[in-house]
């Protein structure tokens, strides 16, 4: 399906299609783009799916959403929860996980432009050295050198690496560790680290995250902060209690080191099943006013849910059809391609 898309995208740009689509009426609505690390993904021993655009890219991206588009900064953004709307269709940046990438590359451009980037931080991993479970699984299938790799928990599953290589196996094993099914992630970890022959990465050779000095510089100059969680956990698989700790340690730390208020959220991972109505209620009781997710959607005004603010992926895509997705989202208001 992706591959007739980005077809049928590159069809609509070079008929000038998309041109036209460009010049028609906006609606009011807003998107929001979230994008996670910035850099080269072949160059990375780690996921390689966590990279959403090279800092070309970006530039680019930016300066053609900046000519199109208003560009909304979080309390523009969440004053759509109060039922202010935007004139026209208007754009927010965000970023999840605080990579160290995230304030060599990202903010330089954001700040060339004038545009506030949003970033969700897990505190756990800021300033430390530690190398996160996403990035540590793609490391151990990566060093794998088996022809497949086989998991029987929590069913069975055969990755075939012969087939599809390691990173498309990576995506796969990640997507599987995920499902709510796993409710153990030391088990899944420790088979797969048996199977690849591999132990987990404790630290990472090179900082990976940016540290708090980093994040008060960026601060400085403009660009916003909430929080994604303590660990990054998937709060729905952990208990109601867990989960206030999660949320409300994370808010306590990103407090007082940055000496603001935090009161959004972006969920770890973002999709339905990674957040439940215990976590909303543990966001509710800890101060916090907001929550963004990350499975797609638009967010018209009087239409927006306060804990379950959508918002797209940018990673993966072309040129081409971010300007046709952009574009068909404010004149339909609804449909994203």
């Amino acid at each position: 399906m992706r591959g007739k898309r980005e077809f049928a995208a590159r069809a609509c740009a070079r008929t000038g299609i998309t041109k036209v689509l460009e010049k028609l009426p906006q609606r009011s609505v807003l998107i929001i783009l979230n994008y996670h690390r910035v850099g080269d993904a072949t160059a990375t021993p780690f996921d390689s799916g966590t990279f959403s655009a090279t800092a070309a890219e970006l530039d680019l991206q930016i300066r053609y959403l900046q000519s199109r588009f208003e560009m909304a900064t979080l309390e523009t953004a969440l004053a759509m929860l109060n039922g202010e709307a935007p004139r026209r269709t208007s754009v927010l940046i965000t970023f999840d996980d605080g990579y160290l990438d995230n304030y060599m590359l990202a903010f330089p451009i954001l700040r060339k432009h004038g545009v506030q980037g949003v970033f969700f931080l897990p505190t756990g991993f800021i300033g430390e050295e530690k190398v996160p479970w996403w990035d540590a699984i793609a490391y151990m299938v990566k060093k794998c050198r088996k022809q497949s790799i086989h998991l029987d928990y929590p069913t069975p599953a055969t990755f075939d690496l012969e087939k599809d290589g390691h990173r498309r196996v990576s995506m796969q094993i990640l997507h599987a560790f995920i499902q709510p099914e796993v409710k153990d992630s030391a088990r899944f970890i420790a088979k797969l680290e048996e199977i690849c022959e591999t132990p987990r990465p404790q630290r990472s050779e090179e900082r990976l995250f940016l540290n708090w000095d980093e994040a008060r510089a960026m601060q400085d100059h403009g660009m916003a902060f909430g929080s994604h969680t303590h660990t990054h956990d998937i709060l729905s698989k952990l208990s109601p209690e867990r989960q206030r700790e999660e949320v409300c340690q994370s808010r306590e730390i990103l407090e007082s080191e940055l000496k603001q208020k935090i009161d959004t959220l972006a969920y770890p991972v973002g999709q339905r099943y990674c957040f439940s109505a215990d976590t909303v209620e543990a966001l509710k009781k800890t101060g916090y006013r907001a929550a963004f997710s990350f499975y797609g959607g638009l967010n018209r005004p009087g239409d927006i849910r306060p804990f379950d603010i959508c918002r797209f992926s940018v990673g993966d895509q072309s040129y081409a059809r971010l300007r046709l997705q952009t574009s068909l989202a404010a004149l339909s208001g609804t449909r994203w391609f």
